[in-house]
């Protein structure tokens, strides 16, 4: 009976599994029933335990009331918890630098003992935005995810922390997101400046080489603004995860690739040097725009 009880259990989470049923994965999830890994499953779900994955090892999760944390074990216990358990404390604490507010996000410098980190709170707009959250990853549970992939293809991102979600009757609520703190300028700042044309180069050269290796994995960032990329003394760094993905097939990768390149270029159409220079580096590697190279 149990062996039948199983083969059933087993058969109906392959069945919402391949029907994508919002509503049976709101129950398998409320009755604390995990999605099986399919073969050659995306990277930023095999690596952050996802899907009944066991939890990598350095990685810890906890609750502390209604929020559901996952943190890395490499911080000092005591001091990381206290702040992972209170956020929305860290953020205005006293030592804390306000860097964005919004009713979207709210971002801040804050301290952990004798790390620097950066908080950063994804806000729930409506119940509608909630329940379409149910069958999604939250924006930081994405970075988190993500943070994890890059950090595997030696791809410079910001390292995460730890992320965070708040549950409220069921359904998801706010959600943070916590990484070191990059001591880097935004490209879009250092490149207002008088910049040496070898040095231009170099720099989208740098980039451009981050996009192949993207590429060679069929991820997309999603927002490719030049504030997205931080230029600290050991090259570029992506940060603003929250909407990367990685693409199942070359047709889906290809479109969105296209999108991030454009948004890229976006940024130099006031600077005829920097936008020339752009486009041929992104031409010789391959990658298409919807502008002429």
């Amino acid at each position: 009976m149990a062996g039948r009880e199983n083969f059933m259990r087993q058969r109906n989470v392959a069945h919402i599994r391949s029907t994508g049923s919002i509503i049976g994965r709101y129950l398998l999830w409320r009755h604390n029933i995990e999605l099986p890994i399919w073969p050659k499953t995306d990277l930023s779900r095999t690596l952050i335990g996802e899907n009944g994955a066991k939890v990598p090892e350095g990685i810890r999760q906890f609750a502390a009331g209604n929020l559901r944390i996952t943190c890395h074990t490499r911080y000092p216990r005591q001091t990381l918890d206290d702040l992972l358990s209170h956020p929305d404390v860290s953020l205005t604490n006293a030592g804390s630098s306000m860097l964005k507010h919004d009713n979207t996000t709210t971002l801040a410098v804050v301290a952990c003992g004798e790390h620097k980190l950066v908080v950063k709170r994804y806000n729930t707009k409506n119940a509608w935005h909630r329940l379409r959250r149910i069958a999604r990853r939250s924006r930081a549970e994405n970075c988190w995810a993500f943070a994890q992939v890059l950090q595997r293809l030696n791809i410079p991102a910001a390292p995460a922390v730890a992320w965070i979600q708040e549950i409220q009757v069921g359904l998801k609520g706010r959600s943070w997101f916590v990484s070191e703190f990059v001591d880097g300028i935004s490209c879009l700042d250092h490149f207002k400046g008088d910049v040496p044309p070898a040095e231009i180069e170099r720099t989208l050269g740098e980039i451009v080489e981050i996009l192949c290796k993207l590429r060679h994995e069929r991820i997309s960032h999603g927002d490719l603004k030049a504030s997205n990329i931080l230029l600290s003394s050991q090259g570029p760094v992506l940060i603003d995860l929250d909407v990367m993905r990685q693409h199942k097939s070359e047709s889906t990768y290809q479109q969105a690739a296209r999108k991030d390149i454009n948004r890229f270029l976006r940024n130099w159409q006031d600077n005829p040097v920097l936008l020339a220079t752009a486009r041929q580096l992104l031409s010789a590697q391959g990658f298409l725009t919807d502008h002429p190279s």
